[in-house]
């Protein structure tokens, strides 16, 4: 799909969102220099955006990568962290269970195909069965959506840090 045509669905979908389910994924992981003040700028415009809203975020990023992104930590799962706990597990799924007929926008951005079961399928499987789900993956590579989600899902082929700094500046 055109990239503007994708941000003008997601300002429409976001508008109209009781919840918001963010995805953080490999594209967000630590690097050196300019790419790495472009992932913290990212970050921090996405946090912006996010604050007041009814929100959770999960991430396939080690610990210190997450850390050093500056999202309330009671809004986030870590599952590769050390002291993620049983207890933030559950806090996570009774949170994605409140999203059942609720306006729910997934914003998955830069996960890859490393540990699917975490984030991409879990976010398909929602949007497949919650009607006011709709699924947006991206990813410079792999932005694929499966066709039973036409009409449900919107996939950008472009850096997830790139679109997240520019749609949310």
């Amino acid at each position: 799909m055109e990239k503007t045509e994708a941000e003008k669905i997601l300002r429409e979908k976001l508008g109209s969102a009781e919840k918001i389910l963010v995805g953080i994924g490999s594209e967000w992981k630590k690097k050196e220099g300019a790419e790495e003040e472009e992932i913290l700028h990212a970050a921090e415009q996405l946090k912006k955006f996010l604050d007041g809203k009814d929100y959770y975020m999960i991430t396939s990023l080690a610990d210190e990568d997450a850390k050093r992104l500056p999202f309330d930590a009671g809004h986030i799962a870590v599952p590769h962290s050390v002291s993620f706990t049983e207890e933030n597990w559950k806090s996570y799924t009774l949170w994605l269970s409140c999203t059942l007929n609720r306006n729910t926008v997934l914003l998955e951005l830069g996960e890859n195909y490393k540990d699917p079961s975490l984030i991409r399928w879990p976010f398909e499987k929602t949007a497949m069965l919650n009607n006011k789900a709709y699924l947006f993956r991206v990813h410079k590579i792999f932005s694929q959506v499966p066709e039973e989600l036409a009409g449900k899902s919107c996939p950008v082929a472009e850096s997830s840090v790139k679109f997240a700094e520019e749609f949310f500046d």
